[in-house]
């Protein structure tokens, strides 16, 4: 039932999140480029700060248990990295000037490396059509060459933890690239009336979210919607005057993944997980059409909250205000101008990446890329005297729909911080940030050449609501320690006793520091221990899973209690239920629990350990002992077998079959039906 529950909230959680982020693309679309034809009023910088911090709130609950079999299950070792290959197809969309959806059909082939179970990058290769109509004209062809690089971040992970046999997993992404198109549209008459027929290249952002479905431990199929904002307004070959293009495209598509078996890899349980809040200021300075001089730099600061999850990952909101300056001589000065900023972001430590996590590391690195607003206003005076303003409310021509009629813009900040570990506290960063701006007009000019970027190079420090994460780590594991029996609750007290002597400070901290090193020694302790792992199966008759008291039975569990009677003590012991899979898949899983159940109980009755020392496991059908059991008898033709029942598209069908004709393949099958006990003991 809770593993039930969790798939249901996971599901609700998909549908929240697609509907929201086609909600927030919309917002976004009619605030940053429609204004003069969408009216919105004074509050939508609001209404957009409530939107990113929808969009980030998911990340409160990444701590949540939501399975913890699965948890359980992935919560050791290591996960490691691979490459995939991709290919889909599907419809392509225009969303530009145009007054009517046509759908074309577009296709791409791709590549992608996974750096862990959280974080990816992945590069597409695709080719397509679009296609649109107009008041007076349609487009008569259009095509394109496009390529990008995306950041994709598993969502489904870092909310429900890491299981690689899950079956469906949520996955945003963002990236840049270029689109290579030609276009030439005609009227209603079949007139042309633009043609763009050599390559035109323009620079393209892609964002969206794929959901795939795993089919097994290479293969997933996906669904991919695709948004891509392209820097220019021609893409459909009609110059409207009110925002750049877009086109998007959801596609279905395949992904194989190259190198060994996925269910076997899994994540380090060493987390450093804490919220912060963040504040920093410095310089601003204007990167349009304006000369780069020392005496037009100006300040700005911001603050911020974020969540760092998995040791390398942070995903953070920033508000800030800055002003800005800048001119050209030969055309204009802007005289004075100042903005609100708000941004979502990114961020991953490639130092910690790279070289693996360590908590005593001084300095990170921080590459971050982000989608954001910027609200501004500015006046400028022109070569030949004339006065502009742009975003003030005297002037209703350049007007906003900011905060104060100020003009509203989107952007894309990408950058990098330097980061420097004070301790478990405080972080204090220089970081440098340029975030593209929707507009060339942020300098009163528009050239026409590209639109405006705004740089900053700012100061800052960081305060972090956690404890030392090692600390934290050192107390879980002297917990896990302690309910394992390779230590006592004495031997921690003993330890934090000695280091209350030595200090004379009754605190938290040294507290923390004695669980720490009592943790240490249990870990020094644990490598010093001789673990033995006894391996036994509990039989039962066909088709029973109560019919216990037999010979073997019983001599299977002396073998263990000697182990007890020779100063052994049992710290683990493990209960694995199966069925010889000649029967249903249903009835085999259900006999496979029941069969677990009872081993278990009877293991405890008769070894007289605690319950929870015992992990139960359903496995059902073992088609592995079979093929084993098979290899391994005398049987003439047991290869031939064997590879009759792998190739098989109905096995118990297929395997029922052979028995009817080969007795000696049905004597195989009551050795298979059995729960496997695993007892693990040490020298006291």
């Amino acid at each position: 039932m809770k593993s039930q529950k969790s798939r249901l909230s996971g599901f609700f959680f998909v549908k929240k999140t697609y509907k929201l982020f086609f909600y927030s693309k919309k917002i976004v679309i009619l605030q940053f480029n429609n204004f003069k034809f969408k009216k919105m009023n004074r509050f939508t910088f609001t209404k957009f700060l409530l939107i990113l911090a929808l969009m980030a709130s998911p990340f409160a609950f990444y701590g949540q248990e939501n399975d913890s079999i699965v948890e359980n299950k992935y919560n050791n070792g290591t996960f490691k990295d691979y490459v995939y290959v991709t290919g889909d197809f599907g419809l392509g969309f225009l969303s530009g000037d145009n007054s009517k959806l046509k759908m074309d059909v577009n296709g791409h082939v791709g590549f992608g490396y996974q750096f862990d179970n959280i974080l990816g990058v992945r590069a597409n290769l695709g080719y397509g059509s679009l296609n649109g109509t107009f008041d007076n004209l349609s487009i008569d062809k259009m095509n394109y060459f496009e390529a990008n690089i995306n950041l994709t971040i598993s969502l489904t992970d870092i909310i429900f933890g890491y299981n690689p046999e899950r079956l469906v997993n949520f996955v945003p992404h963002i990236g840049i690239g270029q689109v290579q198109y030609k276009v030439t549209t005609v009227d209603n008459q079949g007139n042309t009336l633009r043609n763009i027929d050599e390559r035109s290249v323009v620079a393209t952002i892609p964002m969206g979210a794929e959901v795939n479905f795993r089919i097994n431990d290479n293969w997933k199929v996906y669904l991919d919607f695709i948004a891509n904002y392209a820097d220019t307004e021609l893409l459909d070959g009609v110059h409207g005057g009110v925002h750049n293009d877009w086109f998007s495209s959801l596609n279905l598509g395949v992904n194989y993944r190259l190198g060994d078996k996925a269910n076997i890899f899994r994540r380090q349980p060493e987390f450093c997980n804490y919220w912060f809040l963040a504040f920093d200021g410095g310089a601003s300075l204007l990167n349009g059409d304006n000369k780069y001089e020392f005496k037009d730099i100006r300040g700005n600061f911001n603050v911020g909250v974020g969540y760092n999850f998995h040791n390398y990952y942070r995903v953070y909101g920033k508000l800030g205000y800055g002003i800005y300056s800048g001119s050209n001589s030969n055309y204009f000065v802007v005289n004075y101008a100042d903005y609100f900023a708000a941004n979502v972001n990114v961020s991953a430590d490639v130092i910690g990446l790279i070289f693996g996590y360590k908590e005593a590391r001084k300095v990170s690195l921080y590459p971050h890329i982000g989608l954001g607003q910027i609200q501004y206003r500015a006046r400028a005076t022109y070569a030949n005297g004339n006065t502009n303003k742009t975003g003030y409310e005297q002037n209703s021509n350049t007007k906003g729909d900011g905060v104060y009629n100020r003009r509203v813009i989107m952007t894309v900040p990408v950058g990098i911080e330097f980061t420097y570990n004070m301790n478990e506290k405080y972080d204090i960063y220089a970081d440098f940030t340029s975030s593209y701006a929707d507009s060339d007009f942020l300098d009163c000019y528009a050239s026409g050449k590209s639109k405006d970027w705004l740089n900053t190079f700012n100061l800052g420090v960081r305060y972090k609501f956690a404890t030392s994460c090692a600390r934290a780590d050192a107390r879980a594991k002297a917990i896990e320690e302690i309910k394992s029996g390779r230590i006592t609750t004495d031997d921690v007290k003993d330890v934090i006793e000695g280091a209350l002597e030595e200090q004379s400070v009754k605190d938290a901290e040294t507290i923390e520091s004695a669980v720490s090193r009592a943790a240490e020694e249990a870990a020094t302790k644990e490598k010093e221990t001789t673990y033995n792992n006894n391996f036994t199966n509990i039989v039962f008759p066909i088709n029973e899973a109560e019919k216990l008291d037999t010979q073997t039975n019983i001599d299977a569990l002396n073998r263990a209690a000697k182990e007890l009677e020779n100063g052994c003590k049992i710290v683990k012991v493990v209960v694995e239920g199966f069925t010889s899979p000649d029967g249903s898949e249903n009835d085999n899983q259900n006999l496979a629990k029941e069969r677990a159940n009872a081993a278990a109980k009877l293991v405890k009755e008769n070894l007289n350990i605690e319950e929870s020392l015992i992990e139960i496991v359903t496995k059902g059908p073992d088609w592995e002992g079979l093929f084993n059991a098979i290899e391994g008898s005398d049987l003439e033709n047991k290869d031939e077998l064997v590879k009759q029942i792998k190739e098989s598209n109905n096995r118990e069908q297929t395997l029922r079959n052979l028995i009817s004709s080969d007795k000696g393949l049905g004597e195989l099958l009551p050795q298979l039906r059995r729960a496997a006990v695993t007892i693990t003991t040490v020298k006291q």
